[in-house]
């Protein structure tokens, strides 16, 4: 990617929201980003408390519990600019964005690559600094999206897709799913050694976000599907779960 250099002085903060939802607050103490704000209350009562100006806001996918607090936020923040998929529709207007693209916030000195990775949705994307990747609801920690109006074989090829990037890549997921999918993975491979001490090892964690995809690689049962369909077996066995 071209631009800037790493920047050192970044925090990734969870903003809880809903029963299990992530938003997630990218900022250097002065500006920030905000990641599928399905909530703006949440979001501006964490934005007042640290003193940080809104300057962009990053959409995943068009779900309205990733979106719901977009206009409200736009309204209080006006001059903020809004990133989504081109591939879907929006009430608020925002930059469109495709696979390939990529966007920079001076702000913060951060450049973004953008990945197609649909499946969950049709026009769902992912922002890849090189070193964070926020996916929304396609990769889990240990698990994967439901397959809503894409299709089965999208998300096959969407995770196939993510697990090529370098297994150092924090994945920033948009749901606290860890416990119950380490849960059903271990239905089908209750010996399993690497899912074991996972499970060990987030016993007393409340926020067990980010992953790392080399923890993904060893661990999700869906990134280790060799065929499209073991995935889709295995993906149907969970929707039952």
């Amino acid at each position: 990617m071209t631009g800037y250099k790493e920047n050192q002085l970044i925090h990734i903060d969870p903003i809880e929201a809903f029963q299990d939802n992530y938003i997630w607050l990218i900022h250097n103490d002065q500006n920030s980003i905000i990641v599928d704000p399905g909530d703006a209350k949440p979001v501006i009562s964490a934005l007042e408390r640290k003193k940080l100006n809104l300057v962009a806001i990053l959409i995943t996918h068009h779900h309205a519990d990733h979106i719901g607090g977009v206009i409200a936020l736009q309204e209080k923040y006006p001059h903020i600019k809004i990133f989504a998929p081109q591939k879907d529709k929006y009430d608020f207007v925002n930059i469109s964005l495709k696979n390939g693209d990529e966007i920079n916030i001076p702000e913060l000195q951060i450049n973004y690559k953008i990945i197609e990775i649909p499946g969950h949705t049709q026009g769902h994307i992912a922002y890849y600094d090189m070193k964070n990747l926020f996916c929304g609801d396609t990769l889990f920690a240990c698990g994967c999206g439901r397959i809503f109006d894409g299709t089965h074989e999208q998300m096959y090829n969407s995770l196939k897709k993510i697990s090529v990037l370098p297994k150092s890549t924090k994945v920033y997921c948009a749901h606290e799913y860890t416990k119950k999918n380490i849960a059903f993975a271990l239905s089908l491979n209750p010996n399993d050694v690497n899912l074991k001490s996972r499970e060990k090892l987030l016993s007393n964690v409340k926020n067990t976000i980010p992953s790392s995809l080399e923890e993904e690689l060893k661990t999700n049962p869906f990134l280790k599907c060799t065929s499209f369909e073991a995935f889709k077996k295995l993906r149907d066995l969970k929707d039952q779960y």
